[in-house]
């Protein structure tokens, strides 16, 4: 099992020829130590050396954006997310403009497009993840209960977070850029969006300040594309089937999609669970009930912009297919979803650029 610390689905990239047009040749660079997964950065380029300058810039911006998100670590002269919460009832904390703006985005969305993404569900995932920790090194339920009094959390448990999650309870500051969560024990959680942002991010400054043309960010579930491939009309992601992934006779992938100047982000029940009594519990929970969500196994949302991507598929994951589907026409943003008996069912625009499917 994949263990990654937000539960996304493993978007494989189908890459394009090795044999670019107009002198342009694909330059690649991998990022291991960001959001906990495997990052390819790919630029389409003339010269080799501008191209690894550029892929080094690519780099040297994600990670500062990874260490401003971070929620787990400190870093000197960074004020990130783990500061904040180190701050809870304490002081207010002055942030980057980015972190600021995604933590005031996540607020908007929550109020004006679906309240299933609450990034102050920290100590809520942070519980859950007891469980999710001891089940996985190999601990029995007895053992587990000896522990933590229960064989998985019970509503009765549950319930003390609910004033930590109250998003009246972080105040932002537009004018200093500062953030103050009010009641000690708060913790925010930006998994649900942070990697969405950091890759639109960096693919805005790759096309605007690096000038890159053609290109892509594949970060884990989140990947979006810059321009036009060099050599097709499209590129091709392809979304990985779920009830696949060990069975290497089977086929691999949900469906392939044909895109330009787009994202995709996949969220899902694979990488990051437990099981108990033949039930998998995954990492992705409900603000409201403060359960997991078990409605599907994956989602995956099309849209240009991939922090927008990045929300609506959590936010979709925890939602009836129905309102889902709403949701998504209302925003005009297309997403495909996947059920946990394994039946697809899609937007009609996402079968739009479903290869063979029409």
């Amino acid at each position: 099992m994949i263990s990654v610390r937000k539960l996304i689905l493993l978007f494989i990239l189908l890459l394009l020829p090795t044999g670019c047009e107009k002198g342009y040749e694909k330059y690649e660079l991998k990022v291991f130590d960001a959001f906990d997964t495997v990052t390819s950065i790919i630029i389409y380029e003339r010269d080799e050396n501008e191209a690894n300058k550029k892929l080094l810039k690519l780099k040297e911006k994600y990670l500062e954006l990874h260490r401003q998100f971070d929620r787990y670590n400190n870093y000197e002269n960074v004020n990130n997310v783990k500061t904040i919460n180190d701050n809870a009832g304490i002081k207010s904390v002055k942030v980057s403009e980015e972190l600021y703006h995604l933590l005031e985005k996540s607020v908007y969305y929550n109020e004006t497009i679906s309240d299933k993404v609450n990034i102050l569900i920290g100590p809520v995932v942070d519980y859950w993840g007891e469980y999710r920790d001891l089940y996985n090194t190999g601990h029995s339920k007895d053992e587990v209960i000896k522990k933590l009094g229960s064989a998985i959390p019970q509503e009765e448990d549950l319930i003390k977070f609910k004033s930590l999650v109250d998003l009246d309870k972080l105040v932002l500051n537009e004018e200093d850029k500062s953030v103050f969560l009010k009641e000690k024990g708060m913790e925010l959680d930006v998994g649900a969006c942070a990697k969405g942002y950091a890759v639109e991010l960096l693919c805005q400054y790759g096309r605007d300040e690096l000038e890159i043309a053609s290109g892509m960010v594949s970060a884990g579930g989140n990947v979006k594309t810059i321009g036009e491939p060099v050599t097709k009309d499209y590129y091709k992601i392809a979304i990985q089937n779920p009830e696949n992934i060990e069975d290497e006779s089977k086929d691999p992938y949900i469906t392939v999609l044909n895109i330009k100047d787009n994202s995709v982000v996949t969220s899902g029940d694979y990488q990051r669970y437990f099981t108990y009594e033949n039930q998998r519990y995954c990492h992705i929970i409900d603000p409201e009930s403060f359960m997991v969500a078990d409605k599907f196994r994956s989602v995956s949302v099309i849209e240009e912009d991939s922090l927008l991507c990045d929300y609506l598929s959590t936010a979709l994951f925890l939602m009836d297919y129905e309102d889902g589907l709403k949701l998504c026409e209302d925003l005009k943003v297309d997403a495909i979803w996947f059920f946990q008996n394994g039946e697809i069912k899609s937007t009609q625009g996402a079968r739009q650029m479903m290869e063979g499917v029409k």
